[in-house]
């Protein structure tokens, strides 16, 4: 399986970088580095994260709760989460069924993560801006993001 999401991940652009730790693999789309961390003891999962899209320090707890809970509590199939001192996004997927579809189908899944992915980067990132005006006494808009993923990710990358 490893193979054949590495397969997919290079047949859409992607130019994969091994990090040190032979099961993690680094890439880009849109300026925003991905992992794509595969399971020795489960094959059929498959997680592509974002890693470290903020740091958690003390003075920032309850900005980071309040973050995580939202984007957990909003979006699915993403979750954020927080992974030593940094909040991390993942889109985690049992690919049972999935990895014996036809090539055209799987790249659709993977893309289809990559872009819920850096959908959810966004949404973040707007939740935060909110919250941090919001608590400056600034103007709040509260509105979901809603995000269309029909398309498939091509990169030069």
């Amino acid at each position: 399986m490893k193979e054949k999401i590495l397969e997919t991940l290079r047949s859409l652009g992607f130019k994969l970088v091994q990090t040190d730790d032979e099961n993690v693999y680094e890439f880009n789309y849109e300026g925003v580095s991905m992992l794509y961390m595969y399971n020795v003891s489960d094959e059929e999962f498959l997680n592509i994260t974002v890693p470290c899209i903020m740091q958690v320090e003390e003075d920032n707890i309850m900005l980071v709760s309040a973050l995580t809970e939202k984007v957990n509590a909003t979006l699915k199939y993403i979750k954020a989460y927080i992974y030593g001192n940094h909040v991390w996004l993942s889109y985690e997927r049992e690919l049972i069924g999935d990895s014996h579809s036809e090539d055209k189908d799987f790249r659709k899944v993977v893309s289809s993560m990559i872009l819920q992915l850096e959908a959810a980067l966004r949404f973040f990132r707007k939740s935060k801006a909110e919250m941090e005006e919001n608590s400056h006494g600034g103007p709040s808009d509260d509105d979901a993001l809603a995000v269309e993923t029909d398309e498939t990710v091509e990169t030069d990358n």
